[in-house]
């Protein structure tokens, strides 16, 4: 069904008011006593994709949740919105994964979940003082939240009987990764449960993002999770693109291909280093980090810095960027390519290597659904889904023509998939360095957001589907700014993966996702 007549079906159903905005955007109001029913209708009769949940303060005494699906076929977003005092009405029974969504509500703004059975906190840990919720408007921005004396225990799963132990680790890990507790229960050498608690850094970012002028925004964005950086800043780019009605010049979205592509290199080499490593093939695993390493080396050279910061900016790029450097950036990656092939081939051949990644962590497809498994790791679990598809940017209409799907789910469709996508990205590079015409220049246009305009920006990072709803304040800010990060839904993939596997397989699990902790510690 196309957008305008979905709108329309969409007051049939219950809904008292329904509006497009920018396109590709449906925007209906509902109350909290019908949000459930239609809900399960958008689901089971229209088969939209449940994406994610978050509230906007509209004064001191009344909240808006926002429901938001998408209709990926046609390529549009819905928003279904109520009214709240007090309260979110529970979609647990509707969507496994809604609870994720309301605790994270409930902490942050304080609303009670009425009807869900899964309430614990999951942003605010139990060492915080009571009665704080930071995104709430009368929260300053400069507050601190004060530590408790005295704890209450998070109540984690418990094996019932006498064999089953549990093992803990973390929140501090040996490897000096970001913070995340690890509750393995255990029967024997097998897997019965893992339960994983993160968000130990909360870092205000949402509340920091609602306090600058939009013309700075884009280093806030491109330091939410520092991996997917210009991924992060293209999002912010095409927010204010699509608020604003306006693009850029068909070399500069090229050239943001480049770079979003350049990061998925630099990240899916890392990334099967690291399943490498957690088996012990010590060869490819140093070859394939070192370079990794040569394409930060590449970016710092190309942009001037290793992450290639600051250089997307909405309306246009903040770097100049000529042809000859554009020759550097395709000879070094020939001549890279045929070194990486050699080195992954050598994986492929191995049967020990072989021997342990198959069949081992499996996620089958009807859970990644229900879990809302996104990115390389849903596609491995055989959801064929890409962002660059089903919702194009930049010039990946143009790129994207099929999607990189395995079936099992487990180790070694991740590998798969990640391989398929590495070699994907040279191509799209080459494509892109020859369709530039001319040199760039550097153009910084002068951001100016009109008050109350809102909408949606949507992109594929390296861990999957990044989501950022923003709606403009005064002083050109924006008054609320929410984003569904891949790592916030499929960390729960790896507490599924690792079912019925022994302790042992857990580091090699875990690294074939390569979750991020940062963007749940936002």
């Amino acid at each position: 069904m196309n957008i305008n007549d979905f709108k329309d079906e969409l007051m049939t159903v219950g809904c008292s008011e329904s509006k497009i905005l920018n396109d590709n955007e449906i925007y209906s109001n509902c109350t909290q006593f019908n949000v459930q029913a239609i809900s399960l209708l958008l689901k089971k009769k229209y088969k939209l994709k449940f994406i994610g949940e978050f509230c906007y303060e509209v004064d001191s005494s009344k909240f808006m949740i926002n429901i938001l699906f998408t209709n990926s076929k046609n390529g549009y977003f819905i928003t279904l919105r109520y009214i709240s005092e007090d309260i979110i009405v529970s979609l647990q029974d509707v969507f496994e994964q809604a609870n994720l969504f309301e605790r994270e509500i409930s902490d942050l703004f304080g609303l009670k979940i009425n009807g869900g059975k899964e309430t614990r906190h999951i942003v605010k840990h139990e060492i915080w003082e009571d009665g704080v919720y930071p995104l709430r408007k009368d929260f300053e921005i400069d507050r601190k939240i004060n530590e408790k004396f005295e704890i209450n225990n998070y109540k984690f799963k418990q094996i019932i009987g006498d064999e089953g132990f549990q093992i803990p680790v973390g929140p501090i890990h040996a490897g000096i990764i970001e913070p995340g507790h690890f509750r393995f229960s255990v029967i024997g050498e097998e897997i019965e449960n893992l339960e994983i608690r993160l968000g130990y850094k909360h870092r205000g970012i949402e509340k920091i993002a609602e306090n600058m002028d939009a013309n700075k925004l884009n280093l806030l964005f491109e330091r939410i999770a520092c991996e997917s950086s210009v991924a992060y800043s293209v999002l912010y780019a095409q927010l204010v693109e699509k608020l604003l009605k306006e693009t850029v010049n068909p070399d500069i979205k090229s050239f943001r291909v480049i770079l979003l592509e350049l990061e998925r290199i630099h990240n899916f080499l890392a990334d099967i280093a690291g399943i490498c490593t957690d088996v012990g093939f010590s060869y490819p695993s140093k070859k394939l980090n070192y370079m990794s390493e040569i394409i930060k080396q590449l970016c710092e050279n190309l942009t001037g810095s290793r992450y290639m910061r600051n250089t997307v900016i909405p309306l246009g790029i903040n770097i100049d960027v000529d042809k000859e450097k554009l020759l550097y950036v395709k000879d070094t990656l020939e001549n890279l390519l045929v070194r990486i092939k050699y080195i992954i081939g050598i994986t492929l051949e191995s049967f020990t290597f072989l021997d342990r990644v198959e069949n081992t962590g499996i996620v089958k497809m009807k859970k990644a659904k229900k879990l809302m498994l996104t990115g390389a790791v849903a596609r491995a679990s055989g959801l064929n889904y890409d962002v660059r598809k089903s919702f194009p940017y930049e010039t990946y209409s143009k790129l994207k023509i099929e999607n990189n799907t395995e079936e099992i789910g487990g180790v070694f469709e991740r590998y798969k998939v990640k391989i398929a996508e590495l070699y994907d990205a040279f191509t799209f590079i080459y494509k892109s360095i020859d369709s530039i015409s001319n040199d760039i220049k550097r153009d910084r246009p002068v951001i100016r957001l009109k008050n109350g305009t809102e909408g949606i920006a949507i992109v594929e990072t390296v861990k999957g589907e990044l989501i950022v709803y923003g709606k403009v304040g005064e002083n050109n800010n924006f008054d609320r700014l929410y984003f569904k990060t891949p790592s916030f839904t499929n960390w729960q993939g790896l507490s599924e993966a690792v079912l019925d596997e022994i302790v042992p397989d857990f580091p090699l699990c875990n690294k074939s996702f390569n979750m991020s902790y940062s963007e749940n510690d936002r």
